[in-house]
C-alpha cells in the first residue's frame, strides 16, 4: 500500500509559481514569448507588458506543478533557451521562482555569456 501512496505523491508534483521578465521585445515577438513560456510550463495566468522606447518588456506568471525529478533551474533554463532560439537573438530573461510550499524561493538568469556559450553568438561592444 505505501509503495501506490509514493506513486501517487509523484505523479501529484510540487506546485510551483514562475514569474517570467523578458526584455526588449518588439511587439510582434511577444505572442512568440507566450507561445514558449506555455510550451515549457503552462499558460500565463498573468501577461504585463511594458512600454521602454520603442520596445516592450514582457512579465509573464503561472502556477503549475514540477513533475518528479524536474528543478526549476533546469525548466529556467530550457525555456530562456527556447526563447531565443523562437526570436533567433539574445533577449534579457529572468526567471523567479517560488515553491508554494515551505522551501525558499530561487532566481535564475541567464545573460549575455550563457547565450554566446550555448549558440556562439558573440557581442560587440
Amino acid at each position: 500500500m505505501s509503495n501506490q501512496i509514493q506513486v501517487q505523491f509523484a505523479k501529484a508534483g510540487n506546485p510551483y509559481r514562475l514569474e517570467v521578465s523578458v526584455s526588449p521585445l518588439l511587439p510582434r515577438e511577444v505572442p512568440q514569448v507566450v507561445e514558449e513560456f506555455t510550451a515549457h510550463w503552462t499558460k500565463p495566468e498573468e501577461v504585463d507588458r511594458a512600454r521602454v522606447n520603442d520596445a516592450t518588456a514582457l512579465i509573464l506568471i503561472a502556477d503549475h506543478e514540477i513533475r518528479a525529478g524536474e528543478r526549476p533551474g533546469d525548466i529556467a533554463r530550457a525555456m530562456t533557451y527556447a526563447i531565443w532560439r523562437k526570436l533567433d537573438r539574445y533577449v534579457k530573461v529572468t526567471v523567479e521562482s517560488t515553491y508554494l510550499g515551505e522551501s525558499p524561493d530561487a532566481h535564475f538568469e541567464f545573460g549575455e555569456a550563457q547565450y554566446t556559450e550555448a549558440f556562439g553568438a558573440r557581442f560587440e561592444n
